[in-house]
């Protein structure tokens, strides 16, 4: 435990002095908060959510910007970086176990994803007005899910990437159509038919979809969302076993 509370220490510092992974964490979806609320104003018809103030709907899309920067791209990138650097080779010769370094990796960015959603919360709620009409416990848990499933999934990226270079291609592969396609933008439903199956069954669209329901106010129906994120928890958790590698 001692070991493992010196390699989340560590690793948190040497990720803060990297600006991009300060910004995507952070500053990124603080800024998307910001200008959605202020410069646009207004939903795209389409959306579910009839006199949800528009803040209150932008918010948890902005959560999620927090939780899929924070975890999907910082613990891939972080791992390929020590494999082409030899420190997973240097590691697998201490008593570290695959097990307490993915837990020491995952847990320095958790700080970044707690760190993110506090500068969003304060921004939302005291300068711009959201309000969660739903459960705050449920709306927690539901963001707790949400990040152990970006968590999972770095690693799993991060395990099977044989590169910096092919990390990035993997991340920007899924992030992308992740932006454009978990409803951060558009409604599902306007999206072409073929495409809406696809869509429903991203990790983000389901954490969006919750998050969003609860600050609505609504009644948790959709609750086959979680079986989604926890389907992508578990074939990551599958993907990290198998393809690990130290060198």
């Amino acid at each position: 435990m001692r070991g493992l509370g010196r390699l989340v220490w560590t690793e948190f510092k040497l990720t803060l002095r990297d600006p991009m992974v300060v910004f995507w964490s952070i500053g990124f979806p603080a800024l998307w908060l910001l200008l959605m609320t202020v410069v646009i104003g207004v939903p795209i018809p389409g959306f579910r959510y009839e006199g949800m103030g528009f803040a209150s709907f932008v918010f948890p899309a902005s959560l999620s910007l927090v939780i899929l920067s924070s975890s999907f791209v910082g613990v891939p990138l972080t791992l390929t970086t020590y494999r082409e650097t030899a420190v997973l080779r240097r590691l697998r010769v201490t008593p570290a176990r695959t097990l307490t370094l993915a837990l020491g990796l995952s847990l320095s960015q958790l700080a970044f994803v707690v760190a993110g959603i506090l500068v969003v919360s304060v921004i939302g709620v005291v300068f711009l007005g959201v309000r969660i009409a739903g459960s705050p416990a449920a709306f927690a848990a539901v963001t707790l899910a949400g990040i152990v499933t970006f968590l999972a999934l770095g690693s799993a990226v991060g395990s099977v990437a044989a590169s910096v270079r092919s990390a990035n291609v993997i991340i920007w592969t899924a992030f992308t159509p992740m932006l454009l396609l978990s409803e951060l933008f558009l409604p599902i439903s306007l999206l072409p038919a073929w495409l809406r199956p696809i869509a429903r069954a991203l990790p983000l669209s389901a954490l969006n979809t919750l998050l969003r329901d609860i600050a609505y106010g609504a009644p948790l129906a959709d609750l086959w969302r979680l079986a989604i994120l926890a389907g992508w928890i578990v074939a990551a958790g599958i993907t990290t076993a198998r393809w690990f590698r130290w060198e």
